[in-house]
């Protein structure tokens, strides 16, 4: 099997080739047949290794639409696949397996939070899929396998296995003054009924230090809570006015606020792609440059050797995608999922994009919006983070 792969430079450069076909399609008709040629190449090779992973592979559909990809479970009766596009797909659900088999079935169970609904077929059991223990790392290889066993995408591991749940992280409850230039964060604001607010902290005091670590500034503070899980009580040296000292917070949950999602972060994250309708939040992921389409998002994932490390759950945007581990798999099923009688889809909160460019007449004041201009500096600063994520898929921050 292993001959037949090709060799990783040739893989790294044909990905590097088919990214660039997707991003600049400025290619010579030669150039696109050669290109064309190496990708049909590619992923014949691949295909022993997915034999048994598209065994376990299904399509979901709805009429003449194709929904969403599913991962067969348990005793081959069960089936995973993605919620949110599935919920809206009527009432006569099927899925196609391996060898054009066609079952009618009926979604018996959701899992809200990682947006993952339970099919449930009463046919002849399927394959299920057979998890592999393996752990992956940064740049391991990883194909979503089809049906019939070619390669519906692939990619690398860009981003080990976190949380993206907001309301997961610690969250210290204070608010840095964007215009303070000193060292440190000047608080600007405290969130009542925090970890923040009840060890005493108030607007004007400067957070020095995290612990040991010395604190420069608003992403520098942020960084210092990754990891920290809430509930944990941490150590602040605080200077009011001209006296420095030691402050011990409780952190507490972050709050789950609105999506403040503006039209030019949208277009940003929409560029060459449609992403999922949900593809945040999830309480266990790791990011991966495979080149999902939305519809193709539920599958198995596996390694070059055949074994499946995982599911498919969200396309993020024109650079991300988003896989739930085999290990995150089988927690999330010890769970009971919900009724899906019961079960709501998440949405994405949109605001309206603050107006800019638009010059007053001279002499004139507009009164300021406070909350429109809060609603801006969120979406500035998700724009800030999602810029840094993409500057860490290209270089791994080293701890």
């Amino acid at each position: 099997m292993k001959q037949r792969l090709l060799p990783l430079l040739g893989l790294i450069l044909l990905h590097g080739a088919a990214a660039a076909q997707d991003d600049i399609p400025l290619l010579r008709p030669e150039e696109k047949q050669a290109v064309d040629a190496q990708n049909d190449e590619f992923n014949q090779s691949l295909t022993p290794a997915l034999t048994e992973a598209a065994k376990s592979t299904v399509r979901v559909w709805a009429g003449k639409r194709r929904l969403a990809y599913g991962t067969i479970i348990g005793d081959g009766t069960k089936i995973l696949t993605k919620w949110s596009e599935v919920a809206n797909g009527g009432g006569k659900l099927r899925v196609e397996a391996t060898g054009g088999q066609v079952r009618p079935v009926r979604i018996s169970g959701v899992y809200e939070d990682d947006d993952i609904a339970v099919l449930e077929q009463a046919g002849s059991p399927l394959v299920p899929v057979k998890w592999s223990p393996e752990t992956l790392r940064l740049g391991s290889f990883l194909v979503a396998p089809q049906p019939d066993g070619k390669a519906a995408a692939f990619g690398v591991v860009s981003v080990l296995e976190r949380n993206l749940r907001d309301t997961d992280q610690a969250f210290l409850g204070v608010r840095g003054a964007q215009d303070y230039a000193g060292p440190g964060v000047m608080i600007d604001e405290v969130t009542p009924d925090t970890g923040a607010a009840a060890a005493g902290l108030k607007p004007g005091d400067i957070i020095i230090k995290v612990g040991e670590r010395s604190i420069s500034g608003l992403l520098e503070l942020k960084n210092s809570l990754v990891g920290v899980a809430p509930g944990a009580t941490i150590a602040l040296s605080v200077r009011k006015g001209r006296d420095e000292s030691k402050v011990n917070v409780v952190l507490g949950n972050r709050p789950n606020l609105p999506n403040f999602l503006g039209d030019r972060l949208q277009a940003m994250e929409r560029m060459g792609t449609t992403p999922s309708r949900v593809r945040d939040s999830f309480g266990s992921a790791i990011q991966t440059d495979m080149r999902l389409n939305a519809n193709l998002v539920g599958g198995p994932v596996a390694n070059l050797k055949g074994q499946v490390v995982g599911i498919t759950l969200a396309r993020g945007d024109r650079t991300k995608s988003f896989v739930m581990p085999a290990d995150a798999v089988k927690k999330l099923l010890e769970k009971k999922p919900v009724d899906p009688s019961l079960a709501q889809v998440r949405k994405e909160e949109v605001f309206p994009e603050m107006p800019v460019g638009r010059a007053m007449p001279q002499g004139s004041a507009r009164p300021v919006n406070p909350d429109r201009l809060r609603r801006h500096l969120s979406e500035m600063q998700r724009l800030m983070d999602h810029m840094s994520e993409e500057m860490e898929s290209i270089e791994p921050e080293r701890r």
